[in-house]
């Protein structure tokens, strides 16, 4: 299969410019050296920017639209998978999390929403100020819980990022409470919850990476403050288990991060 086949456009504008270029070139019966020519740009780039494995920019485009007469439609979509990329799906991740057999994620920033205490989780949308019913969404984060107290349950994992413990959300009760329920669902034999150290260097990642697999497909969602994306393409989602992979090969024991979480608790006394 070529690598152009992977392509989906329907959940992704970047790979929609990638399909949408290579249309427009072998309609117009062009090579795409000749692309490359008009688009300054070298042959290769323009074959990794059809395959989706590398993205144009406005300079790139810019030119095809005129050559092409095509109402600026390459350069007004590049603009809004360069503007919209990252904008929140959460039906999408939702929905993917609802179905998912196993689910792994990293936390660098809070923590993770199917391990979060109900006081930590008012706090978080207290602070963060997004939502107009604090009830109601603590409501829902609470009703994604209950997937882990059911009969045929997620594996989870998890890996928080050791400042995760530190940040104060809400006051001390509130983080006494999150800590200690940590501890609570990390007995669930179902997860395994581990915390990365600083001292173990950057990670790579900010904000959060889940990986989900359903009984059908595997996908990822990166988060970062208000801002999330869905990742379905097969290649990229590779990509980050790799790097998940890395991070939890540097994470601490599930052993060893309970005491240090049991140690967190204790200061807090």
């Amino acid at each position: 299969m070529e690598s152009h086949d992977a392509l989906d456009p329907r959940s992704s504008l970047w790979d929609l410019v990638a399909v949408q270029l290579r249309n427009l070139r072998t309609t117009h019966g062009w090579t795409c050296q000749q692309v490359g020519d008009v688009a300054r740009a070298s042959r290769s780039h323009v074959s990794n920017w059809e395959a989706g494995r590398r993205r144009p920019n406005q300079a790139n485009l810019a030119p095809l639209d005129e050559a092409w007469d095509t109402a600026d439609l390459l350069t007004s979509l590049a603009e809004h998978a360069k503007n919209g990329q990252d904008r929140p799906r959460a039906g999408s991740f939702l929905e993917y999390e609802r179905t998912a057999t196993s689910i792994k994620n990293y936390t660098s920033d809070v923590v993770f929403g199917l391990l979060q205490s109900e006081g930590y989780a008012r706090a978080l949308f207290r602070r963060g100020g997004v939502v107009d019913d604090i009830d109601a969404a603590v409501a829902e984060r609470l009703g994604r819980q209950e997937r882990l107290y059911e009969a045929k349950p997620p594996k989870l994992w998890v890996i928080l990022a050791q400042p995760v413990l530190w940040w104060q959300v809400g006051d001390s009760r509130v983080m006494r409470g999150q800590l200690e329920h940590l501890l609570e669902v990390a007995r669930l034999e179902h997860v395994s919850l581990r915390v990365f150290p600083v001292s173990a260097g950057w990670p790579g990642v900010s904000g959060s990476l889940s990986l989900m697999a359903t009984s059908d497909s595997e996908v990822a969602y990166l988060e970062s403050g208000r801002m999330g994306r869905v990742v379905e393409r097969p290649v990229e989602v590779r990509e980050l288990s790799v790097g998940y992979d890395g991070i939890g090969a540097r994470a601490l024991p599930e052993d060893q991060s309970r005491t240090l979480i049991e140690h967190m608790l204790g200061l807090m006394r």
